[in-house]
């Protein structure tokens, strides 16, 4: 499977990928278009351009890639003015989560599956602001009683999420979903609009009726 991403410029995101491992492989312009196809250990990405620029909405995540050291990634990137953000160590990157973005603003997270001999033993989940501030919104919610509803947040492969749902988050646009807090941390490390929502129903709409 080769992932393909629309981008810009060709050569700014080919540069910006390399620092992360990726190779060309081989490319190709013409007048109206080009692409560089890129390839390291086996994975492949695809990156492509037209003149004019294709309209492409921005995606809250485009890549997700999982490296055997992420400190020595993150060394080349802090190298290279690229900004990196911590996520702390959940479940499936016990050696560590990292967010950057490409020179296109796509989201991408960076991860190591297991943690590895060198790394002191950290802390986890109280490294990562999202999560400590998602505890605290979960233990709200358990002071008022709790909630019977179930994740909201689907696994891959479109299945369900089976664990108790235990905050609730919404987006600017005006959704909202009740979800475990494995999945809300994920949210909101991808989803730049979302936050933690008050777990009443009484929103803006209850507090607008009461200054009319």
């Amino acid at each position: 499977m080769v992932a393909v991403t629309y981008v810009s410029d060709i050569e700014s995101s080919r540069a910006f990928y390399e620092l992360l491992g990726f190779r060309e492989h081989s490319a190709g312009r013409a007048a109206t278009a080009g692409w560089c196809y890129l390839e390291h250990n086996g994975h492949f990405v695809l990156l492509a351009t037209t003149q004019p620029p294709l309209g492409v909405p921005p995606m809250p995540l485009l890549f997700y890639f999982f490296f055997d050291d992420l400190d020595a990634v993150m060394a080349t990137l802090g190298a290279a003015g690229v900004e990196v953000e911590a996520g702390g160590h959940p479940p499936h990157a016990l050696g560590g989560e990292v967010r950057v973005t490409d020179p296109d603003g796509n989201t991408l997270l960076l991860g190591q599956r297991e943690r590895s001999a060198s790394q002191p033993p950290a802390d986890d989940d109280e490294t990562s602001s999202h999560f400590s501030l998602l505890r605290e919104a979960a233990a709200l919610v358990a002071e008022r009683g709790g909630t019977t509803v179930t994740c909201q947040v689907g696994e891959s492969h479109g299945r369900a999420c089976p664990n108790q749902a235990d905050v609730k988050l919404a987006d600017s646009g005006g959704d909202a979903a009740w979800a475990c807090l494995a999945h809300a941390d994920e949210i909101l490390m991808t989803v730049r609009s979302a936050f933690i929502a008050s777990p009443d129903n009484n929103g803006l709409a209850a507090f607008l009726g009461r200054r009319r």
